[in-house]
Formats: structure tokens, C-alpha cells, sequence
């Protein structure tokens, strides 16, 4: 009985993280965009395919910059042994490298390219102006991230293409930052995407090759349909 009563003192006594309401936190993400230039991160990427209910999960690391002119460029690690790769984005082109096969594979985004910037770059130097403006936001409280208190937004796309890709996403933010430290990507056929971020660093220096693919001089190169 004297532990339950302790342990009950300590849970009334203790001070409660309340989450950011809504207005505070999309006024902290407006102040913080504009000196944004850039993320490194560690991530852990978790992948559910609804149509037979798999999930699979892979680790890595991205580094993410974004020039004045407001273009990214991207890279993205993923370290397991069996499915290690390496992806890259820059302007309208993502090429996938896969030591394994020896292979690049290049993909021209086209008018695509809109759309990935905007799902790179969600949460990330987003302004709280642009999320209002492409999307229905929902705050759905206070939630614990890797023992982090973030406040839990939810976001409906308002754009009907993006709809077409995106149904919602959900992204949790440190109540004492303003970048995310995990995002839900929702698709249309029931599959998403749960992505969770550590060690983030916002405007790390990179030297320009760190955001480069390099691959060795006898890997093959295609460019799928």
C-alpha cells in the first residue's frame, strides 16, 4: 500500500508536458523556415503493404539541403546488408543505387518533382503558412516519441493530385523544436509509412560531394519506364 501511494504522489505531483496548441506551433514553424537550409538525421523507415499485410523496416541516414533558390538535394543511406542502398534526389531526377546488383537506376520525376519535394520536405522548413495552405490540420495532442513529449498534428491534403498519392499524413513534433521527429505517410490503397527521425541536426555544413552519388566506375546505369 505505502508503494501504491508513493507511486500515486509522484503521478499527481509531477508536472504535466502539455502539447503546443496549434497557432503556437505553426507560428514557431513560420519563425524557424525562413533560416532553414538544411537536415542530417539518423532515420528508421517502417513500410506496411496492405494488400498482404507485410511490414518491413530498414535503418539509415539522410542528409537534406535545400539552396536559396529553394531546390533540394537529398541523400538517403539505408545500411541493412541484404536491401543496402542508396538513393538520391536532385531537381527533377532520383537515382537508386544498389551496390548488390552494381546498378544505378535513374527516374526523370517530371511534373512529379512537385510532389516530392513536398513530402522531403514536410515538416522540415515547412512555414506553418504552408502547411494551412495545402492542408486540413487537425491537432491530435501530446505523444511521446523515443522518450521525447511532441505535439501530434494531422494533415488532410487539400490539392485533389495530391490526394491522388497522399489520403493523409501525420507528423509529430518536439514541443521545444520546430522540425519533426516522425512522420506517417497514408496512401490511398491502405499502405503507409512510418518514418522516425534521431541525432537530427537542422543547417549541418555539407561539402558539396556528401550530396553527390558516387558509385564505382563499373556500375550499370538504366532508366526504367
Amino acid at each position: 500500500m505505502k508503494l501504491l501511494s508513493v507511486a500515486f504522489a509522484i503521478a499527481v505531483c509531477a508536472p504535466r508536458i502539455q502539447a503546443n496548441s496549434l497557432p503556437e506551433l505553426l507560428s514557431r514553424l513560420d519563425a524557424a523556415a525562413p533560416s532553414f537550409k538544411g537536415v542530417s538525421a539518423d532515420l528508421k523507415k517502417v513500410s506496411h503493404i496492405a494488400v498482404i499485410d507485410d511490414t518491413s523496416s530498414e535503418s539509415g541516414q539522410l542528409k537534406l539541403q535545400r539552396s536559396h533558390r529553394s531546390e533540394i538535394r537529398a541523400i538517403i543511406e539505408f545500411t541493412g546488408e541484404k536491401d543496402k542502398r542508396t538513393i538520391a534526389f536532385a531537381d527533377r531526377t532520383v537515382k537508386v543505387y544498389t551496390p548488390n546488383l552494381a546498378l544505378v537506376q535513374k527516374y526523370d520525376l517530371g511534373g512529379n518533382a512537385k510532389f516530392l519535394n513536398q513530402f522531403l520536405l514536410l515538416g522540415f522548413g515547412s512555414s506553418g503558412k504552408d502547411l494551412q495552405k495545402g492542408y486540413d490540420i487537425r491537432l491530435l495532442g501530446t505523444e511521446t516519441v523515443d522518450g521525447r513529449a511532441t505535439t501530434h498534428l494531422e494533415l488532410t491534403p487539400k490539392d485533389k493530385g495530391v490526394q491522388e498519392k497522399l489520403k493523409k499524413a501525420e507528423l509529430w513534433f518536439p514541443v521545444e523544436a520546430a522540425y519533426p521527429v516522425q512522420q506517417k505517410f497514408y496512401e490511398p490503397n491502405g499502405n503507409f509509412t512510418l518514418i522516425t527521425y534521431s541525432n537530427v541536426q537542422t543547417n549541418p555544413v555539407f561539402d558539396a560531394p556528401v550530396l553527390e552519388l558516387k558509385v564505382p566506375p563499373n556500375t550499370r546505369e538504366e532508366t526504367p519506364k
